[in-house]
């Protein structure tokens, strides 16, 4: 079915966060780059630091503690984040595009965030976004999820939605080249747009 919606993930899909914030802690990865990243730590950021870093340990609650305001709202862009809302916005239109988010139990996560929408969404998508941890909430048949999480995706798939998995070294997805993986699941929407007769 021709996706008539789209749920962006903000996190890792638009922007950089994991790497930066493992710099903005103390880490000498590189913040712009996934090389540092080995997939065998999976979907755990926590994990990773403390593997980067045997001497210093950190519990969950600790690690999320150490991460401001100031670092939600500067995480960098990621590098598909221009062409990827572009594309969203061609095969559903601007009006369509929802930012879907799942914030810490940190009032300065949502903040954050919040400030990084304004800061490299365009106006019209400022008040476009759904804040919470259960994105299968949102599926549906016509509802497109965009998400780096393998769970996150499978859960949507699962409740009837569609979605696209963002290789990032912690997903399943790890071993394909991000804008090769989606410009043909584009292409294919597009392709079934054009096939409809929809402009």
């Amino acid at each position: 079915m021709l996706p008539t919606r789209i749920l962006l993930d903000l996190d890792d899909v638009c922007n950089r966060f994991t790497m930066y914030a493992l710099k903005q802690v103390g880490y000498p990865v590189d913040p712009l780059g996934y090389r540092d990243f080995n997939p065998e730590w999976g979907w755990d950021i926590v994990s990773a630091a403390n593997t980067l870093h045997p001497s210093r340990q950190f519990t969950p609650a600790e690690f999320w503690d150490s991460i401001d305001r100031d670092v939600w709202a500067t995480v960098p862009e990621s590098a598909e984040f221009k062409t990827l809302l572009r594309r969203c916005e061609a095969l559903v239109g601007s009006e369509n595009v929802c930012i879907l988010t799942s914030p810490t139990l940190d009032s300065d996560c949502l903040a954050g965030k919040l400030a990084w929408i304004h800061n490299h969404f365009p106006k019209r998508m400022h008040r476009q976004f759904l804040i919470g941890p259960r994105k299968h909430f949102c599926a549906r048949p016509d509802a497109l999820l965009i998400d780096d999480g393998d769970r996150n995706v499978e859960a949507f798939r699962a409740h009837g939605g569609q979605a696209i998995l963002v290789p990032r070294p912690w997903n399943s997805l790890h071993y394909m080249p991000t804008e090769t993986h989606l410009h043909d699941a584009f292409t294919m929407f597009f392709r079934m747009k054009e096939h409809a007769g929809v402009t």
